[in-house]
């Protein structure tokens, strides 16, 4: 098995990373950036060399995870529209080049929300933002594409991973950073629930899925709902702090669902297991 990954030096990709070098997996890097002395240098926007690259490599396996991420920008960013397009080749490439399994990454915003509960293919899907609709056209055309070769494609729905090197402005660090620092507070829903995975059974469940070939769509999730208060409670008790400092600020933003929560079931079936609580995963920080 040879594995390429993009997206290595993302959240996820860098916990990836470290998950396959401790297996002994061999694997590649692909990207603008990477700290990895096993990778290729290129701007996957603007690649057009993508059959040439995977040629060279040989990979059997493809991580995709990477995709335009930054806070708060990515729900409506017309660079949603660019990573299709550069998804297409480079999966494209990957199977005409002999690859046999591609895992990439999704997300929960591909659910139409008002459903709160989701389970893969029997929620419809209904994104409200460019960022689901992107992702959901995405699937759909690499899904002709995986046909066309006879490979296998796992559509890994992420809901929300948390854990240490998160970008700053999420809920998780963002509470750490005022309740130790008592920065200036912010609104939370606070009477909304999710579902939250720590970023070690995140990489644990998407290596899983990849390595035994998973051909369908399945959710990377806890199963568990989470209301947003008890963990604005737990962080503050952690720093010890007041957690009303933070909750009289109530805010809910527009289109911000009550209850948003993955079904489990199917990858729970192929042997996984949630290893790390989430009071257990909060510690970490």
């Amino acid at each position: 098995m040879k594995v390429l990954v993009t997206g290595a030096t993302g959240f996820i990709g860098r916990h990836l990373t470290m998950l396959l070098k401790s297996k002994g997996v061999d694997f590649v890097v692909l990207g603008r950036n990477f700290v990895e002395e096993n990778g290729i240098r290129v701007d996957l926007l603007n690649t057009q060399n993508f059959v040439e690259i995977m040629g060279k490599i040989k990979p059997t396996h493809l991580i995709h995870l990477a995709w335009y991420a930054d806070h708060g920008k990515y729900w409506d960013s017309a660079l949603n529209i660019e990573w299709i397009r550069a998804t297409f080749y480079l999966l494209d490439a990957f199977y005409k080049n002999g690859g046999e399994h591609a895992l990439v990454t999704g997300t929960c915003a591909e659910y139409d929300w008002r459903y709160g509960y989701c389970v893969e293919n029997v929620t419809p899907e209904g994104p409200k933002t460019l960022y689901g609709e992107s992702k959901c056209a995405t699937r759909r055309v690499i899904e002709l594409i995986k046909n066309q070769y006879k490979g296998t494609l796992t559509w890994a729905r992420i809901f929300y991973p948390y854990g240490v090197d998160e970008a700053q402005a999420r809920l998780v660090p963002s509470l750490f950073r005022f309740f130790r620092t008592e920065e200036a507070p912010f609104g939370v829903n606070s009477c909304a629930y999710r579902d939250f995975l720590h970023i070690s059974d995140t990489v644990d469940a998407i290596y899983l899925c990849a390595t035994n070939k998973i051909d369908e769509i399945i959710n990377i999730c806890s199963g568990k709902a989470v209301l947003i208060e008890s963990i604005v409670r737990e962080i503050a008790s952690i720093c010890g702090n007041n957690a009303d400092k933070i909750l009289k600020y109530e805010s809910i933003r527009k289109d911000d669902p009550p209850f948003l929560v993955g079904d489990n079931q199917k990858l729970r079936a192929l042997g996984w297991t949630q290893n790390v609580s989430l009071c257990d995963g909060l510690l970490t920080y």
